[in-house]
Formats: C-alpha cells, sequence, structure tokens
C-alpha cells in the first residue's frame, strides 16, 4: 500500500496548476489594489489642491435707511476679512491652453476651433 502511494501521482498535476492559477489571480489582484490605491490618492490629491486654492475672504457692505428728515433712520457698518497666502497654502490652480491639431479632412476646421 506504502509502495502504490508513493507512485502514485494522479493528484499532482491538478494540484500544481491549481497552486500557479491562484498565484496569478492573488498577485493580479495584488496590482489591482495599487492601481485603484494610486488613483484615489491621486484624486483625494486634486480635491484637496482644490480646497486649498478657495478663497476664504469676504466683504459685506453696510446698510443704511434715511428718514424723511434727513438723518439716518437706521444703519449697520460693513464687515470682511481678507484672507492673505500663507506658506502652507496650495498654488492656484493653472489650466495650460490646449492647441488643435490641423484637421487632415481638408474641411477646414481645426480642433478646438468653433
Amino acid at each position: 500500500m506504502i509502495r502504490s502511494l508513493a507512485i502514485d501521482e494522479s493528484g499532482f498535476v491538478v494540484s500544481a496548476e491549481l497552486t500557479l492559477i491562484i498565484t496569478l489571480v492573488f498577485t493580479s489582484v495584488a496590482v489591482g489594489i495599487a492601481v485603484v490605491r494610486d488613483a484615489m490618492v491621486t484624486e483625494l490629491n486634486d480635491v484637496s489642491e482644490m480646497i486649498g486654492v478657495v478663497s476664504q475672504s469676504y466683504n459685506v457692505t453696510g446698510l443704511r435707511k434715511p428718514k424723511n428728515t434727513g438723518k439716518p433712520h437706521g444703519e449697520c457698518s460693513g464687515f470682511g476679512f481678507n484672507v492673505h497666502q500663507d506658506v502652507c497654502d496650495c498654488q492656484p490652480v493653472q489650466f495650460p491652453e490646449v492647441c488643435g491639431k490641423n484637421d487632415p479632412s481638408g474641411t477646414g476646421v481645426d480642433e478646438g476651433k468653433s
């Protein structure tokens, strides 16, 4: 019986193939998760830069309601806050100008132009 078990290799090929398939699937999933992670980090970085670019300055003008006699009936002075750029503030987002390429169809309309 021990001799027949030592000679028998009928399940070896199946287990080796299964091990190879599981290894390939695992490495593919690991690479896919890494790509998704990198894409999410890039998008969250874009969102944080956009939030950092938002100006938090505000100004409210004052109000005055005069009476018929010329004296003010009621008034409220204006107020505001002007934020100044700090060292840690994000740089403003710059959009590059995209130039179209020549239209090879002969219609005379270039891309990027309306």
